[in-house]
This record gives structure tokens, C-alpha cells and sequence, in this order.
């Protein structure tokens, strides 16, 4: 008996009939999910950079203005960043005017405002954030424009949730500083 399981053992061993179609088996699921997860991480990049594009653009936006801004103006300034980013939940923009001393060598909050889920900036993360922030002259000011949603992938591949956060600063253009009204 122990004769034959073992002539049967390796005659099983040897036999290759079906090997394509165990292997195409193993392998398909794996190629299909390898295929879809190329899909959606392509457009989670995409979202990311229009949503970077978008952030530019309003800072550049907020850069060239000589008026003071308000609320109505931050909301609107969401609204253009919504129609270019192609994120589709809800986003939130952040504005603030950050200004440099030397004497201090310390940056201080002129103002920081807020529109969609997100309110101003405070002096705790300023300073968290200093480390972000290029090295400016005495008295210069700063409009750091940050953005704030999320990438919610079509096909679940494992990813979850992706936070698109965006970081963006640039310098007023046309006017010492950029002002609030209340």
C-alpha cells in the first residue's frame, strides 16, 4: 500500500496538464487588481496636482489684489478653486498674511481667515508651520493660501481616504500688503 500512494505521489507530482489554468487562476485576480490600482492611483495624482494648480491660481489671485478682501471674497475664492480642482468632496480653503521681524527673527499673524470647514490660523500653528515658510526680509509680508480636502477613490484597491492637502505662499504683488475688512 505504501508502495502505490507513493507511486501515486509522484506520478501527481509530474503530471503538468492544467498548470495554465491553475496559474491563470492565481494569477488573473492579481493582474486585474494591479490593473484597477494603476487606474485610480493615476487619477489620485491627477486630483492632487489640479488641486495644486487650483491653490496657485488663488493665490496668484490674492496676489494681485489692492482692495481689501472679505469673507464674501474668501467664499468666492473657494468657489474658483472648487470649479478647478477636480476634487470632489468637500474642500476648504485658508488664508493668511504672515509677517517676518528680524529683530525678533520671529513671524507673526497679520490675519488668517477661513471659508468651507476650516477656520483661521492661530499663533500655535503659525509657529508649527515656520518650518514651511521661506526666509523673508524684515516687515515682509506673506499670503499663505492653504487648501484642504479629500480624494475618495472610484474602486476601492486598499487605499481608503487620501487627504489633498495643499501648502501655497506668495508674495503681494501690487500693494505692500494684503488687507482684511471685516
Amino acid at each position: 500500500m505504501l508502495c502505490t500512494l507513493s507511486h501515486f505521489l509522484k506520478r501527481f507530482r509530474d503530471d503538468t496538464k492544467g498548470t495554465v489554468a491553475v496559474e491563470a487562476a492565481i494569477v488573473l485576480p492579481m493582474l486585474f487588481w494591479a490593473f484597477m490600482a494603476m487606474a485610480v492611483f493615476f487619477d489620485m495624482y491627477q486630483t492632487r496636482s489640479t488641486s495644486e494648480k487650483a491653490a496657485f491660481t488663488v493665490s496668484d489671485l490674492l496676489s494681485r489684489e489692492t482692495a481689501a478682501v472679505d469673507q464674501d471674497y474668501l467664499d468666492n475664492a473657494l468657489g474658483l478653486f472648487k470649479s478647478i480642482s477636480t476634487l470632489d468632496s468637500v474642500s476648504s480653503l485658508r488664508v493668511s498674511v504672515v509677517s517676518y521681524s528680524d529683530i525678533d527673527d520671529e513671524y507673526f499673524l497679520d490675519w488668517s481667515h477661513g471659508t468651507g470647514l476650516d477656520d483661521g490660523l492661530d499663533d500655535l500653528g503659525l509657529q508649527n508651520m515656520t518650518g514651511h515658510l521661506p526666509v523673508l526680509v524684515n516687515g515682509e509680508r506673506l499670503i499663505v493660501v492653504q487648501t484642504f480636502g479629500k480624494y475618495d477613490p472610484p474602486i476601492d484597491v486598499g487605499l481608503g481616504t487620501i487627504d489633498v492637502d495643499t501648502f501655497v505662499f506668495s508674495r503681494p504683488r501690487f500693494a505692500p500688503q494684503l488687507a482684511w475688512s471685516s
